[in-house]
């Protein structure tokens, strides 16, 4: 017992050694991949919506991606300026620092299991961005342990707070590895395609406090989240492998086999 109770301090030590020398050396790698992959590869761009929206909107607005982006996310998007959320573990010292150096604001408070460390980091989050000019914030919308391709709540309230419409946001790439997580995320490989797509803006609906127009509206922004993802696959790929679909709602349907209602609408 005292021999495993005095190796303790130094396995701590030995830890935290190797947490911040990931924080000093990962997120400058993960600059230069990236640099290497965007320098090699055809880039299809489809964010100007996210570029009219800074330049003309008169406020702010909330960018829902799913977690399989969660890699591409902050070189791919680094010139909005995006605001989001990491974790408050050591995972999310890394996380932040390279997302600082991608040009984000970052909050922490992610993997807290406490209800009241979440509503803490929320509204400061919100209070935040109601302070700051036009923000784009970004929402991983299917968190941070899944399932996989399903939306949940908080996207939408956190845009209710601050009074600004959704837009979805998707990235896809021709040639790609797609990690062993529950979330399938996705590394881009160099010489590639790849598409970066964003769609809206979607308006939030009047009379958001009636439950019944909250489950709509979630569900128009989940599918078209989803149809989002499945244009992308079919811009890379003429015919759509059903493997990258296993996640998707069964009865979901591609935007041209279903109808499309729209509770929100865009602007």
């Amino acid at each position: 017992m005292g021999r495993n109770t005095a190796k303790l301090p130094w396995r701590r030590l030995g830890k935290k050694f190797l947490v911040r020398l990931a924080e000093y050396t990962v997120p400058y790698l993960y600059f230069a991949y990236f640099a290497f992959v965007w320098a090699t590869s055809k880039i299809t761009d489809l964010t100007s919506p996210l570029d009219e929206a800074l330049r003309n909107h008169p406020h702010r607005f909330v960018a829902a991606v799913w977690h399989q982006d969660v890699v591409c996310v902050p070189w791919a998007y680094r010139r909005f300026h995006g605001q989001t959320i990491a974790s408050v573990g050591d995972a999310g010292d890394v996380i932040s620092r390279l997302l600082g150096l991608c040009n984000f604001t970052v909050f922490r408070g992610g993997s807290s299991k406490r209800a009241s460390r979440r509503k803490t980091i929320l509204e400061e989050l919100t209070e935040h961005l109601l302070k700051v000019d036009r923000p784009a914030v970004g929402i991983t919308v299917d968190g941070s342990s899944g399932p996989a391709y399903r939306m949940k709540r908080g996207v939408i309230v956190l845009a209710m707070k601050i009074h600004a419409p959704i837009f979805v946001v998707r990235i896809w790439t021709k040639r790609r590895i797609l990690l062993p997580s529950w979330d399938r995320t996705m590394l881009p490989l160099p010489f590639n395609q790849i598409v970066i797509l964003a769609e809206g803006p979607y308006q939030l609906p009047d009379h958001m406090d009636q439950e019944e127009v909250f489950k709509q509206f979630h569900g128009f922004v989940e599918n078209e989240l989803l149809a989002a993802t499945y244009k992308c696959f079919s811009m890379l790929d003429k015919a759509v492998d059903k493997r990258l679909m296993a996640n998707f709602p069964e009865d979901w349907k591609p935007p041209s086999q279903a109808g499309d209602p729209k509770p929100g609408g865009r602007e």
